[in-house]
């Protein structure tokens, strides 16, 4: 019996090839996925023959201006990346991703992919708190775009099939939330002067990381809430409000 997708969101930023958004469209299809973004305007080169008895799947597709606004109502967004490096870590393995996808049932997550040409830019992958990354060949590691999907979708959906005990974190926040105690916690530091000093580290990618891996469930912000409520009164003599 196929899986429910509905809540995983393929997102395409700026696509260049129709051919590829229509392989997309195919592969989602074959394992039930329906919400596909899609960053810019639907590319004109080539046709749609990839997307054959798919071609509701492209019809519905949403078009958005920016990354930013096709991740708005998402709950966790994980990018895909071939870009190894320092400043660019991997958080996750495929494996691992879909095992972090299978632990969040009642939450919506996106799957980012970046352009043909050059993938996302630092700025777009900033609004991408986690990154998945494919073991490639060192020597030639960019997949195309529509197999890079594929895999995923495939890891995905194949992860319950392999693990149908594992325990799920249904009680996680949602985005909303989760965003709402980082804002809280940004502010905190802003007050107590933490920023006043040049930092190495990006404070703000760090903690949307550091939130988005953990899962928190409500206990859990309740509890940073209260730690950083208090980090507020020691430094500033008085607490803060959680609006």
């Amino acid at each position: 019996m196929p899986n429910d997708n509905s809540r995983i969101s393929i997102i395409l930023v700026e696509p260049i090839y129709a051919g590829n958004v229509g392989a997309v469209a195919r592969i989602m299809n074959n394992f039930c996925f329906n919400d596909l973004r899609i960053v810019g305007a639907v590319p004109e080169k080539n046709d749609f023959y990839l997307a054959m008895h798919s071609e509701h799947i492209l019809e519905d597709a949403k078009l958005f201006p920016d990354l930013a606004s096709a991740i708005a109502d998402l709950d966790r967004v994980i990018a895909f990346s071939r870009r190894l490096g320092k400043n660019k870590p991997i958080d996750l393995s495929p494996p691992e991703m879909a095992e972090y996808v299978h632990d969040l049932p009642n939450l919506k997550i996106g799957l980012v992919f970046g352009r043909e040409t050059f993938g996302l830019t630092d700025e777009e992958a900033d609004l991408c708190p986690l990154r998945c990354h494919f073991s490639a060949n060192p020597a030639f590691p960019s997949i195309n775009l529509a197999q890079a999907a594929a895999l995923a979708i495939y890891e995905v959906d194949s992860y319950t099939h392999r693990r149908q005990s594992t325990e799920t974190k249904h009680d996680a926040v949602d985005g909303r939330e989760l965003d709402r105690i980082f804002n809280y916690m940004m502010e905190v530091l802003g007050n107590i002067g933490y920023f006043t000093r040049y930092e190495t580290t990006n404070w703000d990618v760090f903690l949307r990381k550091m939130l988005a891996q953990l899962n928190p469930n409500k206990e859990m912000v309740y509890r940073l809430r209260q730690m950083f409520n208090r980090i507020h009164v020691l430094v500033t003599g008085k607490g803060k409000g959680y609006d």
